[in-house]
């Protein structure tokens, strides 16, 4: 016998276990929204102004929008930061079994929106008129298989962080013509692997903003503090986004980025073009539009609380990724020990590929990389490095 359980879960008061709960109707939405995600995930860094100023981007606004990873360990709370993402732009989350086409699609589908407009001539009172709405994609627990087996979907990311690249063009094949898609918008993504020590990926990683999670028994005492939580006491200051019906949330989002809000996120972005400092060349490229939403929103006061925030940020992705450089790191410090070996023995510096692969095998056992990586990698890396190939053995070149 069938059973209708969904009264179970509604509100009769449209309040009840809604998030409407969670809302305090005084306060603006970033301010609600950074309340929010500091009550669903404790993070081991104080990201959160970054993770709030990403979840508001408004990408019809924007020009070049970093990727943002969520990566940790199971149970570590990326996949709840994924979740609160959906609820705001309201959208479904994405999986690894998503194809390429059906993602292609539904990013092209969702930033399309119409609008009415008053008609100035005889006839109609009003019209519709398409306009590209403020959208976002959310793609939970992926590996990198994902990428290495789907060439295209890797493009779309390459590609889709820059709307000036962002056109995919599809030959049909019953009309003959050419199918115009556009991929552009922000794109927040949760995996266990970490894709920014990933020298498969380099591309992406230049591209990218890793907010790192961790469970929380293996936050530092420090940070516990700065959190004001124990091990007594953490689970019952954590909110079960699943415990709540966040239908309508979305609705806060689209009706925040009204005109006059968007005219300002756009005053800003000019501004910010012309007066950044502090930055690299490939920092500042992909954080103008997460600053400007940042600071039209108001999770930043100005330029100089979102500079400071960013180059403490950029400070700890440089460490992260000095301290763990991954396969081309490693393959750096090994050409290096094997050279200076060879030095002092007075002979020519060679590395024999057997030799290499048993080493690379033991970075793997021993936890320096995450998985073996294919030995096509391992050959474009050593030619990189100024190796050159030749009769089974690796010399300088």
């Amino acid at each position: 016998m069938a059973h209708d359980y969904s009264s179970l879960f509604s509100s009769e008061d449209n309040y009840s276990n809604t998030w409407r709960e969670l809302y305090d109707d005084s306060l603006s939405l970033p301010d609600n929204l950074l309340a929010i995600l500091k009550r669903t995930v404790f993070l081991p860094y104080d990201y959160y102004d970054i993770l709030g100023s990403y979840f508001l981007l408004p990408s019809a606004l924007c020009r070049v929008i970093p990727y943002l990873l969520l990566t940790g360990q199971s149970g570590s709370g990326k996949s709840t930061l994924a979740k609160l993402a959906s609820y705001l732009h309201g959208i479904a989350i994405n999986s690894s079994s998503d194809t390429f086409a059906a993602i292609r699609n539904s990013l092209d589908k969702r930033r399309k929106g119409l609008i009415e407009l008053p008609y100035q001539g005889e006839g109609f009172e009003t019209y519709h008129k398409e306009v590209e709405r403020n959208t976002c994609m959310v793609w939970d627990d992926i590996d990198p298989s994902v990428f290495s087996n789907s060439p295209d979907l890797y493009r779309l990311f390459k590609f889709g962080y820059d709307r000036s690249t962002d056109k995919i063009m599809v030959s049909s094949k019953e009309t003959g013509d050419n199918l115009e898609f556009h991929c552009f918008c922000p794109k927040i993504f949760s995996s266990i692997s970490p894709f920014h020590l990933d020298d498969r990926f380099k591309e992406l990683k230049r591209r990218l903003i890793v907010i790192p999670c961790k469970r929380v028994e293996e936050l530092t005492q420090e940070r516990k503090d700065e959190l004001s939580i124990t091990d007594n006491d953490w689970q019952s200051k954590l909110i079960d986004l699943t415990a709540y019906d966040w239908k309508g949330f979305n609705q806060l989002f689209d009706d925040f980025w009204d005109i006059e809000i968007a005219r300002w996120f756009v005053d800003v972005r000019a501004m910010l073009g012309s007066s950044v400092r502090g930055l690299s060349s490939q920092q500042r490229a992909i954080s103008l539009d997460l600053m400007a939403a940042g600071i039209a929103s108001g999770i930043w006061q100005d330029e100089d609380e979102a500079i400071d925030s960013l180059k403490n940020y950029w400070e700890w992705f440089k460490q992260e990724t000095e301290k763990n450089a991954g396969l081309g790191g490693l393959l750096k410090d090994y050409i290096r020990q094997e050279c200076r070996n060879a030095t002092n023995a007075g002979k020519a510096p060679e590395i024999y590929t057997h030799q290499l692969r048993t080493q690379v095998q033991n970075w793997v056992t021993m936890g320096y990389l995450y998985e073996a990586p294919k030995p096509r990698d391992v050959k474009e890396l050593m030619y990189d490095l100024g190796m050159r190939l030749q009769k089974g053995k690796w010399i300088k070149g």
